[in-house]
């Protein structure tokens, strides 16, 4: 029994041996260069050509392919012209409202406390900020023009020209909103400057007699696009207090149409909440009144939404 055991143990499968170190290098070498074979790689020198060439080809015609894309692309786009307008636009012809100050993109909210800089700055920095751009070393040359005599439309034939907006004249005499009064938020009478999205080739119409919609109020100029600001819910109106216009005509029709001239700044102005209701969050939704302004909440067309509070 000893006997047939042990020539079982000599003569029986050992199993597979476990590689070594230099073994495995001494593979990977191989694979890297074979001196047998003359491949590097697993590929000749000829193979390796091959598909270096095959693919200096393929990338070059890709390459091509793209840059003439993108020449003929280029050459669809007029510089001074939208490839879409009007009811084509994604705007439809009807222009939105922006405000300012929105230093959070992810929040409607402006919120602060009265008379503590700290919770306020941001708000006073971003309508800073924004002003910059209407600063009057900024508003010059030949195509700049005064419209400050103007009382309705321009003529045509000043259309290539920009009405210069000056922020100490157009937006009202007695405007509180400017920086030296951090726009009225150190007082808890914010200050909200609001602006019509710019449309191309779009001209406001004046609405017609008996047509004026009751919500513009008293004081409707029909020389502007008309701007109310009011609380969205019942609660929201009966908290939101008065609201005080910088011009309080609105945006002038003098500044339209917009024909993307060079040095164009569109009009601004600013809504003061004089008297809020301190601790609550107020909803707050500003529309745009002219008779070619479509207003939708649902789309939120001819209007924008924002939330006050003021601690």
């Amino acid at each position: 029994m000893a006997s047939t055991v042990g020539s079982e143990a000599d003569t029986g499968a050992t199993g597979p041996q476990k590689q070594t170190i230099g073994q495995r290098l001494g593979e990977f070498a191989t694979f890297v260069w074979n001196p047998e074979t003359s491949e590097c790689l697993g590929r000749t020198g000829l193979s390796w050509a091959k598909i270096i060439l095959f693919y200096v080809i393929y990338y070059i015609c890709l390459a091509g392919f793209w840059i003439a894309m993108i020449a003929v692309f280029y050459q669809t786009i007029d510089w001074d012209y939208p490839r879409l307008s009007g009811e084509d636009s994604l705007l439809r012809d009807n222009p939105g409202l922006g405000f300012r100050p929105l230093p959070d993109v992810k929040t409607t909210l402006i919120r602060f406390i009265k008379g503590k800089p700290s919770t306020y700055k941001p708000y006073t920095d971003h309508i800073e900020a924004f002003l910059k751009f209407y600063e009057n070393a900024g508003q010059v040359g030949e195509n700049v023009m005064d419209c400050s005599s103007i009382p309705n439309y321009r003529e045509k034939k000043d259309w290539n020209k920009v009405c210069k907006f000056d922020l100490s004249r157009d937006l009202g005499q007695g405007n509180p909103c400017i920086k030296q009064d951090d726009f009225g938020y150190d007082d808890g009478q914010p200050c909200v400057l609001i602006k019509l999205n710019k449309i191309y080739n779009w001209m406001p119409q004046k609405y017609e007699n008996g047509s004026i919609p009751g919500e513009v109020g008293g004081g409707y100029m029909d020389n502007a696009v008309n701007i109310r600001c009011t609380g969205e819910n019942p609660s929201d109106q009966e908290n939101i207090g008065n609201v005080a216009y910088y011009p309080p005509e609105g945006f002038h029709f003098k500044y339209f149409p917009f024909l993307n001239q060079q040095g164009y700044r569109q009009p601004i102005m600013f809504a003061q909440f004089t008297n809020v209701t301190n601790g609550v969050v107020i909803m707050v939704r500003c529309r745009a009144f002219a008779k070619n302004i479509a207003y939708d909440t649902n789309e939120r067309a001819g209007s924008v939404h924002f939330e006050l509070m003021v601690d």
